[in-house]
């Protein structure tokens, strides 16, 4: 009984033996495999890279960082959300087709809150990580506030900012504006006004803030140049109530107001202009024509407005009807102003790193002032002497409560 029970102690040893020997020949094996063909794909990729060519198995080296800063919070979250959702989107177009110099792009997205503390600090924190450049804030305010943080940390921010301000009171050679400047739009909307609607006394309605106070000068100045009468009337940011200014407009006998105010402030404006019964045309910033706002609105509110904006998904040309389709299908809704303005800055860095064959950020820097010509869903960038990148706009209608589109205008700079 002890033999036969030393045999079968004997006979399962042998088997346990001969099962890890089984394992580990196996795990052996996988590792030889898993560098073989590492190895192969790293010299596929250093062939392809020899040969300029970009693939996806070539994007697999360490990512290149760039910092997002975004609206998270705050009064206008939706712009946030659209803003990542938009430059998150150019960044997985980007990297399923190769990456950038054989690498993969990544963001780090900081939440500004829309005001200019947590903007400094959002703008801090992203410095602090190490990114070669840096996309938005967006409001004016924001990118004034930020961009001596920006020279000081040496990378390239690419603002949706549009103040004329970004331009009259600094020269920051590591900022670079990627919307159309409020000066361009501000005299798009002066023009359409006088010459295309015929409009002969101008009512001038605009936030007390940098966006508006600067878009107040640039419509002032042309109108008196022009010998076009007008009178101004502003509001501050966070008013609920603008009857005041709107029954002085109308006591005037205005014909036309242009309206130059942030979103929640344009759908007041728009409710108080119809209940109040200022029956002219209104040609408003870009706000009007965003989703968010006009969603805001009731479609007979916003019966004779016009916007003066960057994007507008009813323009029919190729590149612009491809990104809404695209983005549709990504995230269920179409994109608006935020979303097209930081997917497009995206691409232009892309663009960029490409022809400065570098991630350092002085050769990035100089490569983006050397844009010329680069097409994207916003328009055609190309750099002028103090970095701005877009030169037109686009007149939209507002039709049911939807912009759309009549033309796009170039403006010379």
């Amino acid at each position: 009984m002890k033999k036969n029970k030393l045999l079968s102690m004997i006979i399962a040893m042998m088997l346990a033996a001969s099962m890890l020997v089984g394992c580990s020949g196996t795990a052996a094996e996988e590792p030889a495999d898993a560098d073989a063909a590492e190895t192969s794909e790293e010299d596929a990729g250093e062939e392809e890279s020899a040969d300029g060519e970009e693939t996806a198995e070539a994007a697999e080296g360490d990512p290149i960082l760039i910092g997002v800063s975004a609206s998270i919070t705050g009064s206008a979250p939706t712009n946030g959300m659209r803003t990542e959702q938009g430059a998150q989107m150019a960044v997985d177009e980007i990297n399923a087709a190769g990456g950038v110099l054989g690498r993969p792009l990544e963001l780090y997205v900081a939440d500004d809150g829309g005001v200019q503390d947590t903007g400094i600090n959002a703008t801090n924190l992203i410095a602090s990580q190490g990114v070669v450049a840096q996309v938005g804030p967006t409001l004016s305010g924001l990118a004034l506030a930020v961009e001596g943080l920006v020279a000081e940390a040496e990378y390239p921010v690419l603002v949706g900012a549009t103040s004329p301000k970004l331009v009259t009171t600094m020269d920051n050679p590591w900022v670079f504006r990627v919307r159309a400047s409020d000066t361009i739009q501000a005299q798009l909307a002066a023009t359409y006004a006088t010459e295309n609607l015929g409009c002969s006394k101008i009512g001038i309605f605009t936030n007390s803030n940098d966006y508006g106070s600067g878009a107040r000068t640039v419509i002032e100045e042309f109108l008196t140049e022009k010998g076009i009468e007008f009178v101004t009337e502003s509001h501050n940011t966070g008013d609920t109530d603008m009857t005041g200014q709107v029954l002085r407009l109308i006591d005037a006998g205005v014909d036309c107001v242009i309206v130059w105010t942030d979103d929640a402030e344009t759908a007041l404006a728009a409710r108080q202009f119809y209940d109040l019964g200022l029956d002219v045309p209104v040609i408003g910033s870009t706000s009007i024509s965003t989703p968010q706002v006009n969603e805001l609105c009731q479609p007979e509110w916003l019966d004779n407005w016009y916007s003066c904006t960057d994007f507008t998904t009813s323009n029919d040309s190729e590149i612009v009807q491809t990104f809404v389709q695209n983005f549709n299908e990504k995230y269920g809704e179409d994109p608006e102003l935020y979303a097209v303005t930081y997917y497009s800055a995206v691409y232009l860095l892309k663009d960029a790193i490409e022809r400065a064959g570098s991630v350092d950020s002085a050769a990035i820097r100089d490569a983006l002032a050397e844009t010329d010509g680069l097409e994207v869903p916003i328009g055609t960038y190309r750099a002028n002497d103090m970095r701005e990148m877009i030169h037109g706009g686009t007149i939209c209608k507002m039709v049911d409560g939807k912009a759309e589109f009549l033309e796009y205008v170039l403006v010379e700079d």
